[in-house]
């Protein structure tokens, strides 16, 4: 772990330790993070761009990379539609929502 990367962590923690507001905040946008990070790796282990995902699930270009920012909370429809596009699991508890276990290839534009 680069030496910054592990000096964020340490202020991030820090900071959580001693703000309850702040580490009710943070587990509430998790998820959302959590999320954002498994389709932007899912995308560039395709070697997609936004434009390549925005063209797979019909979405604007401005949107995907709205939502790759942290700036919109995205509904199922969407979540679903990206995790299609990429073929990659949606699971909720024990319930697969989207399963597809073989990768696509770079759409061509």
């Amino acid at each position: 772990m680069s030496d910054k990367k592990a000096d964020w962590k340490h202020i991030v923690s820090e900071s959580l330790a001693s703000d309850p507001e702040a580490q009710e905040e943070y587990e509430r946008l998790l998820p959302r993070y959590r999320f954002i990070a498994a389709m932007v790796n899912a995308r560039a282990e395709r070697g997609w761009t936004q434009r390549d995902l925005a063209a797979a699930t019909g979405t604007p270009q401005s949107s995907i990379a709205r939502l790759e920012s942290g700036d919109v909370d995205p509904r199922l429809e969407t979540i679903t539609s990206i995790c299609e596009a990429l073929q990659i699991p949606l699971t909720i508890g024990q319930e697969t929502v989207v399963e597809h276990p073989h990768p696509k290839k770079r759409r061509s534009a």
